[in-house]
């Protein structure tokens, strides 16, 4: 992916230094898309999708805390940790208003830092997003907490993806949201979800319901990777979304 206008840096936000890429649109004051990557994976799962991008968007990418290159800290992760890294590196780039897209993890911490500062995103775009640990489909928490103890399950990661038990941990202990909070979230939002997805059918009709301005997708024959599975589809649907809300 050729580096055009790129820069990069670290933001520390108390104990964790978080590792962060922004790749400028070649179209003056362009919006910026802020890019989140799931659980156990860093920003390069959005390389193939961030050239098509420039030409409309200054898309960032940050790699989460105890992912990629950003360190770990000493804190217990969750999601609202994740959301206020983000939140921190906002302000240091003094970002305005901007775009959300969060795959999988990624989607879980867009909705935490909706919670808190919604007055900031203009949009928002939420991948394989759940709201509790019920919302994992039974075989998808079965196979966490094989994974907890030292087992290997295929499916749960993308491919090559080490599981760190810190990780796992945060995945079989968060998110808890209540459903009615999300009510008080406003911004356009489009679910994408997999067909095969492992994340409830029914959890993810839950999170679309509540949500007063959101609607879902089904991509069919996909897996909670509907990034990968079906690359082109997922890049039409989410430019058909931000370009009809801007």
């Amino acid at each position: 992916m050729p580096r055009i206008n790129w820069t990069h840096g670290y933001v520390r936000n108390n104990d964790a230094a978080l590792y962060y890429e922004v790749h400028q649109s070649t179209q003056e004051e362009a919006p910026i898309l802020i890019l989140l990557h799931g659980n156990g994976e860093d920003m390069h799962i959005f390389d193939k999708h961030i050239c098509p991008l420039l030409p409309f968007y200054t898309v960032i990418t940050m790699d989460t805390r105890n992912h990629g290159k950003s360190s770990a800290g000493e804190q217990p992760l969750s999601y609202q940790l994740f959301a206020d890294d983000l939140f921190t590196l906002i302000n240091k780039l003094q970002i305005g208003n901007f775009l959300i897209l969060g795959f999988s993890d990624g989607a879980n911490t867009a909705l935490e830092l909706a919670l808190r500062h919604q007055e900031r995103i203009a949009a928002m775009i939420l991948v394989g997003a759940n709201i509790s640990v019920n919302g994992l489909t039974p075989i998808a928490r079965k196979g966490l907490q094989l994974l907890s103890v030292g087992k290997s399950l295929r499916g749960v990661f993308s491919k090559g993806t080490k599981a760190d038990k810190k990780l796992v941990r945060l995945m079989l202990e968060h998110p808890n949201i209540d459903p009615r909070q999300l009510e008080k979230i406003t911004i356009p939002t489009l679910i994408i979800t997999g067909e095969q997805d492992i994340i409830r059918d029914e959890h993810t009709e839950l999170i679309a319901s509540s949500l007063p301005k959101a609607r879902r997708v089904v991509i069919p024959h996909t897996s909670h990777f509907v990034l990968k599975d079906a690359p082109e589809e997922f890049d039409r649907l989410v430019f058909e979304f931000l370009m009809e809300d801007d």
